[in-house]
């Protein structure tokens, strides 16, 4: 640490000697420039490919860096576009749970009839059936369920209904 210290402190001073000598490669106001020992000109051109190098080694790990951030962000995408596919997925088996034959036959069942069946099957397809039956024929077959049941299936419809996106946690 200490070295680093050192090495940074000779950098300055380098630079702030190469600066007072009027070198063309760090120039300064006109005013200030006077004419240097040919001892520090040839010191300022002396540390000119090792300075590009560190100014280089610095840049390098800068990049470095980024692109480590980068790859991460690219994977936590990649985990999300993962997650998006497996909602998409669940979804589109969901709507195709209740095909159309099945919900014609539930359409014409009585609503007391038609929860009492219901209440037999699996929630999921339960609730895909009274998703694509007419709005006040589902409410009359939730309102003949128990409570539980209705409850259940209510949930299952509300969230095969939400639009937002599965958190990246998959």
């Amino acid at each position: 640490m200490t070295m680093h210290r050192n090495a940074a402190s000779l950098s300055r001073l380098a630079v702030a000697a190469c600066a007072l000598a009027g070198s063309a490669l760090f120039p300064v106001a006109a005013h200030t420039q006077t004419q240097a020992p040919a001892d520090v000109q040839n010191f300022c051109t002396n540390i000119v490919d090792e300075a590009r190098e560190r100014r280089y080694a610095i840049q390098r790990e800068e990049l470095q860096a980024l692109r480590a951030e980068i790859e991460a962000k690219i994977a936590e995408l990649e985990d999300k576009r993962a997650a998006f596919e497996q909602w998409a997925e669940k979804r589109e088996q969901f709507a195709e749970a209740a095909s159309e034959g099945l919900v014609a036959v539930y359409s014409n069942m009585r609503p007391d009839a038609a929860a009492e069946r219901m209440e037999q099957i699996p929630p999921q397809l339960s609730a895909a059936l009274l998703t694509k039956l007419k709005p006040r024929t589902s409410a009359a077959i939730l309102n003949e369920m128990s409570t539980e049941d209705a409850a259940l299936i209510t949930q299952i419809m509300a969230a095969v209904g939400d639009t937002d996106l599965p958190a990246g946690d998959g």
